[in-house]
């Protein structure tokens, strides 16, 4: 008979297993430190933090001041940030981060605007007014995250079915807990 060791009690979520998860730090490169200083110069105290890797700095702003600082990012010389390439959105539990990927075709830089909002009452004014590509990211963020776009007129479901419950995009949303229809 060998001798076995008692099993371990385990507390808490299950270790991670694989190679050790490394975060990349946050260094800029010419181009993007040239990007943060003109972003910085024009949008001034309207931004509460930034950082950045490589060619793309972001910055955060107060969901209060999307509107006018997108509107800002894109008719402002210098910045002209006339294509919204991306918008995602991340939920941290205690809040969720949007983060607007902008790009300048003719200066040829982007950079990120990061916007925090509190999921219990998660609203902020929709950018759509400025470029029209936003309505498809919006309907999609409502959908998986329950965002509400002020002035977006088209909230209806994009990827889910009518009368779907919940947000899948959420962490607290229980995946194991539905039946199949």
């Amino acid at each position: 008979m060998v001798d076995q060791e008692p099993e371990k009690p385990t507390t808490g979520p299950p270790a991670h297993r694989g190679p050790p998860i490394v975060v990349a730090e946050e260094i800029l490169d010419a181009q993007g430190e040239l990007t943060r200083d003109v972003v910085l110069g024009i949008l001034g105290s309207t931004v509460q933090g930034n950082g950045g890797r490589d060619d793309t700095p972001w910055f955060a702003v107060h969901s209060a001041d999307l509107a006018t600082t997108a509107r800002l990012c894109r008719d402002s010389p210098g910045l002209s940030a006339d294509l919204l390439h991306c918008m995602l959105a991340v939920d941290y539990e205690t809040r969720i981060e949007l983060n607007y990927i902008l790009m300048s075709l003719s200066e040829r830089h982007k950079f990120i605007l990061k916007v925090d909002l509190d999921p219990a009452a998660a609203e902020v004014q929709t950018v759509t007014d400025l470029w029209e590509a936003a309505g498809w990211y919006e309907r999609e963020t409502h959908d998986l995250f329950g965002v509400i776009f002020a002035g977006n007129e088209d909230l209806e479901p994009l990827l889910l079915f009518e009368g779907f419950e919940g947000h899948p995009g959420l962490k607290s949303f229980p995946f194991h807990d539905y039946e199949d229809w």
